[in-house]
């Protein structure tokens, strides 16, 4: 046995509760229905004793539907539903209303009663995280720590579920549009690249799934860098899931990006001139003071990413979550592969929302692109396509014409093709793609496509 077990079995260790907390709350209503509208926090859930949570059900219930909950109401909804004498009947109800301090204070009762909830819930995971060492069904320790993480992380969050009056959700939305009218900064997060912008309404919203997809080489992990690079600068942290290039590449790149200097010379330091050191002077002072978090490790699983966006969100505050990619997280053993995607892509979903804040996860094209003439992207090369288009909130397919022509009149450029977009309309916008500095940025004005620098043979009807 370990040394946790007399602490959970000495019966002189109550489990956290207060009878009294819980009695002054549904004495309160008994004798205020009004009260009520204080405690939007509180749930059936959070009561300690069986007969509290029947009794707020059926408080709440009747208050909801408009009629009154006093004593004698109260005692008849529970001789209805069959519950009358499992809670105490009639004497415990007046019990309840004769000694309750009034409903002044009933919002102050109601957080003791969730402050006992949330200890018990932390006992609760302890036995759950023991299940789990002891049980262990495959699960290595760092899955556990995960999941124990997760437990406790959820714990922590105070918001509460659960449907809501669409007029909860009225007034900051009409507020937001106001805000806007008056030429005050947008609530959508932008992207730094305009033309990608302008077709996602302004940029990125919270709560989004944004799925970033494009074959080996096309540029998806410098294009969601210099993204995150852009909302560390100017809105808040980023934080970043790079399970497939480590992140000592991942700041070379920056400092490639920022300071102008060739990726050849950052490899290579006896290459860098002058002007190249001064660019990388520049680009470290700037990337040091960056609130960007990078996450290196590999394989992820979706409890892993969940666990460790919430333990940053609560440190550090968070305003964008990147993963690259969805194909290399793991877990859903026993799934098949688009059964594993399916699961990871809901899940990032859900964190986008529980956080309140944008979530780019890049994924990888089929290969049955490279076998055929028109090699742009469509929604349909997606690897498991079904499951990321269900949950994906905006799916941006990433082309650049050059990977296969070098000669192509769109080099130096890239497509930003806007598959799918929940709440817009879809399209395709250019960048300019400087390759050396693994850069993009938006076009310069007037652009027009290069000359081809070979003649090009016209087809004939046998070729």
């Amino acid at each position: 046995m370990s040394a946790i077990d007399p602490y959970l079995e000495d019966p002189m260790r109550e489990v956290p509760h207060s009878i009294e907390m819980e009695q002054s709350v549904l004495g309160a209503l008994l004798l205020d229905n009004a009260a009520i509208d204080d405690l939007q926090e509180l749930q059936a859930k959070h009561f300690y004793r069986a007969e509290h949570r029947t009794i707020f059900e059926v408080i709440s219930k009747l208050i909801v539907g408009n009629r009154s909950a006093d004593i004698l109401t109260v005692a008849e909804e529970l001789r209805a539903v069959g519950r009358i004498e499992s809670t105490g009947g009639l004497p415990y109800l007046n019990t309840l209303a004769q000694n309750t301090p009034g409903s002044a204070n009933v919002r102050r009762y109601a957080e003791i009663v969730v402050e006992r909830w949330k200890l018990r819930g932390i006992l609760a995971a302890i036995d759950e995280v023991r299940a789990l060492v002891f049980e262990r069904r495959g699960r290595v320790a760092p899955d556990i720590i995960a999941e124990a993480q997760a437990k406790f992380e959820s714990l922590a969050e105070s918001r509460s579920d659960g449907p809501r009056f669409i007029s909860e959700y009225l007034l900051p939305v009409v507020e937001e549009i106001d805000s806007q009218a008056r030429g005050e900064p947008s609530k959508v997060i932008a992207t730094g690249l305009h033309s990608v912008d302008e077709r996602l309404n302004g940029g990125m919203s919270a709560g989004e799934l944004i799925v970033i997809a494009g074959r080996p080489g096309m540029g998806k992990t410098a294009l969601v860098i210099g993204v995150g690079a852009y909302v560390a600068r100017h809105v808040g942290t980023v934080l970043m899931f790079s399970m497939e290039m480590p992140g000592c590449q991942l700041t070379q790149r920056s400092l490639a990006r920022d300071g102008g200097i060739p990726m050849p010379h950052i490899r290579n330091g006896a290459d860098m001139t002058e002007a190249d050191f001064a660019g990388l002077a520049r680009a470290a002072h700037d990337l040091a003071n960056l609130p960007m978090l990078i996450d290196e490790s590999a394989g992820l699983s979706l409890t892993e990413i969940t666990s460790r966006s919430l333990a940053v969100k609560r440190r550090h505050g968070l305003s964008l979550i990147i993963v690259d990619y969805i194909g290399l997280m793991s877990g859903g053993s026993g799934e098949s592969r688009t059964q594993q995607i399916g699961s990871f892509t809901r899940g990032l979903k859900s964190l986008a929302k529980r956080l309140s804040v944008p979530v780019i996860a890049l994924s990888q094209l089929n290969r049955g692109v490279e076998t055929r003439p028109n090699k742009r992207p469509s929604m349909a090369d997606l690897r498991d396509s079904g499951e990321i288009e269900q949950d994906a909130d905006v799916i941006l397919l990433l082309y650049r014409d050059e990977a296969y022509d070098s000669d192509s009149p769109y080099r130096g450029t890239a497509e930003i093709i806007v598959a799918k977009q929940r709440n817009g309309e879809t399209g395709m916008t250019r960048l300019a793609f400087i390759g050396e500095l693994a850069k993009f940025a938006d076009l310069a004005p007037g652009y027009v496509p290069a000359p081809r620098n070979r003649p090009q043979h016209p087809r004939g009807f046998d070729e």
